[in-house]
């Protein structure tokens, strides 16, 4: 037969208009039970099927960046490979048998209505072809789906474990039985010669003879694959729409904001004593959140990338939603004091290293918050040392327990002016409380002095003075949502009244709280640029307001999570260190950076753990010998300071701020008229 009389015969050796209502009666009526079967798993969360739909339609600006990340598998390669390859082989497989069955069902109408076939010559052996490789592809993907959850069966329901394994070997049947169809056309359309383009139907000739396996393969083959898309609510594979869910949920969300539970400008005496916050079982989490949890696929993805995990803490990212889940498919309602202990949720730097590589993208840490916030608010369950940390924001204003009273006379020395006495001010520098209060960040602010008084800025820059109070971050973190919003309130009507237009922090964790969670307090911030001073310092370089010597350093970078991995910023550090010296790359950086270990509040209070983070991370950093490790935050310097104290490598590396070393390079402008 020559091949341009290769035409697609769906049909063939069979009743054709018997088979064409059995197949699409089925396909609407599988239609129907999808829905149906979705109705009743989101009815068991408190979620309507058209409040759910109404979510996704309402959210297609999120579709087209949702499917680049599926399409790429961004998420799913950054932390590990086999797993990703397999399921990479599903979707991809999945998504090219659909493509093939609308290539078929287009055949059909338009034979229907032309009396003609279409589906001839290369494309029906092209599209032979491609569906053979795609079936070994779902095959191979399949089983390596099956030995995973056959590996990883504690983690699973009963319900969720069989119906998973089934689900996958549902695949394979799909796979073998197909080819078992196209090897019986192959046979008795006399197709041999084409054998390279239907390896799969020469592969299965010798048993594809006869007619009633044939009618059989043909009758259990559809019926099952619409069976698998009408449970498909039921299985884990519903994570997949689930995913889309979450993504549109929390869509343009920054990762470093946390929720907010109540407004403390609308509260009132009599709403404030009725005020829930937090949760401490599963009936009280918000009926949105608890779609979101069900979602997890018990990948181990947040638990690989969780450094209080990697410290031997007791927390498992992975395993606190785990716990929710179970508890919402059993009716277990207890969490706190219950399945997850107080430990768990104290263990969380909040660095969001989970949520950065969650393939459903789960937000961990705000359930975490949010049960820390029943432990804190209502609970009033912490230690003496979380204590202390709020009764100083009580009563200082400040985290270090220090008087507010001339906590910047020692800048004023420097020549930095207050906002009072320099009315004309361009840029706010928010010293923050540990530049204000510890020596060691002190040094870390005179170098950024320093380099603004080289660069003739300094009658640029106020600072507030006593005013000045914390940015709220660590009462937030560890759960005192109502202090948090008093300070954060008392800060915005500061900016508004020295109409503040521009801030400069040393600190990532008050650029991300006056960047992404001032706003929703008070919508008036969008209106202020927030600059972290590497970013600033780039500017000055670029500007060319400050120049500067390289030498032969080696360094590498300390991000921090609140500067990178929260909000993106990984460039302005690279390109001061390159004009600087020799940069060298530890494994975890930029995005997927390794957390100090302070941050959630952890700076102020201990956490039983086998090994500290700091120390894990100092080790990461010096295996790449470099001579000084860059930090860019005081938190993350204090740590690692302290580590390499600990530790006895202290005469090794050096551990300094990028304002340290740019200050260190700067060229005095005598040097440049003698170099000229």
């Amino acid at each position: 037969m020559d091949y341009t009389q290769l035409c697609y015969a769906e049909y063939f050796g069979l009743p054709k208009e018997l088979s064409m209502i059995i197949v699409y009666s089925l396909a609407s009526l599988t239609v129907i039970l999808f829905f149906y079967f979705l109705k009743l798993r989101l009815n068991r969360y408190g979620i309507g099927l058209w409040e759910f739909i109404l979510i996704l339609l309402k959210g297609y600006r999120a579709w087209l960046p949702f499917l680049w990340d599926i399409v790429t598998h961004r998420r799913f390669t950054k932390y590990e490979s086999i797993g990703a390859v397999a399921h990479l082989m599903i979707l991809y497989a999945l998504l090219l048998s659909l493509i093939g069955t609308l290539i078929v069902a287009a055949n059909q109408y338009i034979g229907i209505v032309t009396g003609k076939e279409v589906f001839c010559g290369y494309f029906f052996l092209g599209y032979s072809l491609a569906m053979d490789i795609t079936a070994w592809v779902l095959f191979i993907g399949s089983a390596l789906g099956i030995y995973r959850v056959l590996g990883r069966k504690e983690l699973y329901t009963r319900n969720e474990y069989y119906t998973n394994l089934l689900f996958l070997a549902g695949f394979m049947y799909l796979v073998v039985s197909g080819a078992i169809i196209e090897s019986y056309r192959f046979v008795h359309m006399d197709l041999w010669r084409y054998w390279m383009f239907m390896p799969n139907a020469l592969l299965l000739s010798s048993i594809s003879s006869s007619s009633v396996l044939y009618m059989v393969i043909y009758y259990t083959h559809f019926p099952l694959a619409f069976i698998l898309i009408a449970i498909l609510p039921l299985t884990a594979i519903f994570h997949s729409l689930l995913g889309l869910y979450n993504y549109i949920i929390n869509y343009k969300r920054p990762l470093g904001e946390l929720s907010k539970p109540f407004d403390l400008k609308e509260l009132t005496a009599e709403s404030a004593t009725e005020l829930k916050v937090g949760f401490s079982n599963v009936t009280e989490i918000p009926k949105l959140n608890k779609a979101e949890a069900i979602a997890c696929t018990d990948c181990f993805r947040c638990q690989d990338a969780c450094p209080a995990y990697a410290a031997g803490r007791p927390l498992s990212p992975m395993m606190i939603i785990t716990k929710i889940k179970h508890g919402l498919y059993n009716n277990d309602d207890k969490l706190i004091d219950g399945s997850i202990a107080d430990d768990e949720l104290w263990a969380c730097t909040t660095c969001g290293a989970c949520m950065n590589t969650c393939p459903v993208y789960i937000r961990h840490v705000d359930y975490i918050i949010d049960m820390r916030r029943y432990l804190v608010m209502i609970n009033m369950r912490i230690d003496q040392k979380k204590s202390s940390l709020l009764l100083n924001l009580s009563q200082y204003n400040n985290s270090m327990g220090m008087s507010n009273y001339g906590r910047h006379d020692w800048l004023k020395e420097l020549g930095v002016k207050t906002i009072q006495e320099n009315p004309g001010f361009e840029y706010l520098l928010w010293v923050g409380c540990m530049g204000s209060f510890d020596n060691r960040t002190r040094d870390i602010i005179k170098s950024l002095i320093e380099i603004l008084r080289e660069a003739n800025l300094l009658d640029k820059i106020a600072i507030l003075g006593d005013e000045e109070t914390c940015c709220g971050d660590p009462a937030r973190r560890l759960g005192e949502e109502s202090r948090f919003q008093e300070l954060a309130l008392n800060n915005i009507e500061l900016f508004k009244k020295y109409n503040v237009r521009n801030i400069i922090t040393i600190c990532p964790h008050g650029y991300n709280t006056f960047k992404n969670e001032y706003p929703k307090i008070d919508p008036w911030m969008r209106n202020i640029k927030v600059m972290h001073h590497s970013e600033f310092l780039e500017q000055l370089i670029n500007e060319g307001k400050i120049r500067m010597n390289k030498n032969n350093i080696v360094f590498t970078i300390h991000d921090p999570c609140y500067l990178a991995r929260h909000n993106g910023v990984v460039n302005p550090q690279r390109n001061i260190v390159k004009k600087l010296g020799e940069l060298r790359e530890t494994k975890y950086h930029g995005t997927q950076t390794f957390c100090c270990g302070a941050g959630g509040a952890n700076y102020w209070y201990d956490v039983p753990e086998k090994k500290r983070i700091s120390h894990i991370r100092l080790e990461q950093l010096m295996e790449t010998n470099a001579q000084t490790i860059v930090t860019l935050c005081p938190f993350c310097n204090a740590m690692l300071t302290d580590a390499a104290r600990i530790k006895g490598v202290e005469d090794k590396v050096k551990i300094l701020d990028i304002a340290e070393i740019v200050k260190s390079s700067i060229i005095k402008p005598q040097e440049v008229k003698v170099s000229d």
